[in-house]
């Protein structure tokens, strides 16, 4: 197994401070009566005005702060910063890579460096030898030997993908020389979500139609991943969304815990009543 960090199990930043505006003026307020004990601040006192919009301003420069602090902080980066971030381990994003994948490819990027053939270093290469790898897992099955399991974006040019990416990790400036290396193509299970949802009285349909596919093709995205498990409640907890009265998940039946060579390819059978 890689030792890259799961940066989305990370406790939040102390530098990231949580911001409300009401604390705020209360402290401006409070300062006020110190400075001037005598003067009693009344509702409509412009002076009220003043401190609010103040507040509201101190309000704004911290959340611009918070912003700045997860700018150059790996797990919560993104966009150009996140690029920057990239930069600095000699990691480009790739035209048309999405975040999560560049993200993980970061740290991974570390282990590359060995000459040893960590489980990590494969990965990496793996994912550099094909933008269209979405998901790797490395194994050791004899003392020499190397699995490689890769997980496809797309699942038509799967065989395609593994023979670039076994070309890639056999190159000689890649693999060490005391290493055999197999590349097979990961395992797919297909399972359906299907379920009966019971909207509210005066629920819109169409909207809520809307919010539940939605939410869906997140929860379908994150979760098409080698060994990631799926928990009922995790799908039931999607298709909850405002305007639901009731959901009743007809299958899967249970948690969906795949082995890290399978992956679990979500369809969706959905009644509103």
């Amino acid at each position: 197994m890689t030792s890259a960090i799961e940066l989305s199990q990370l406790a939040p930043p102390n530098v990231i401070e949580p911001l409300d505006f009401d604390t705020i003026l209360e402290s401006l307020l409070s300062s006020i009566n110190k400075q001037i004990p005598d003067y009693a601040l009344l509702e409509s006192d412009p002076a009220v005005k003043i401190l609010e919009l103040a507040a509201y301003r101190e309000l704004l420069i911290r959340q611009r702060i918070n912003d700045a602090a997860k700018s150059v902080l790996l797990a919560h980066s993104s966009g150009n910063d996140l690029e920057n971030l990239g930069a600095l381990f000699g990691v480009y994003k790739e035209l048309d890579e999405d975040e999560e994948r560049f993200r993980k490819r970061i740290p991974l990027s570390l282990e590359s460096y060995s000459m040893a053939g960590t489980s990590g270093a494969y990965e990496y290469h793996s994912f550099k030898a094909d933008k269209r790898v979405k998901d790797v897992f490395v194994e050791s099955s004899a003392p020499g030997v190397v699995d490689v399991y890769i997980l496809a974006s797309q699942i038509n040019m799967s065989a395609e993908i593994k023979d670039k990416v076994k070309s890639w990790l056999n190159s000689e400036d890649i693999r060490p020389i005391t290493d055999q290396v197999f590349v097979h193509l990961a395992n797919v299970e297909t399972q359906t979500i299907k379920a009966a949802i019971h909207l509210s009285k005066h629920a819109s349909e169409e909207s809520v139609k809307l919010e539940i596919y939605k939410a869906l093709d997140v929860f379908i995205a994150e979760h098409y991943k080698l060994g990631k498990e799926i928990p009922y409640s995790a799908v039931v907890d999607a298709l909850h969304q405002s305007g639901v009265r009731k959901v009743k998940l007809l299958s899967p039946s249970e948690d969906l815990i795949p082995d890290d060579k399978t992956a679990i390819k979500l369809s969706i059978d959905i009644t509103f009543l």
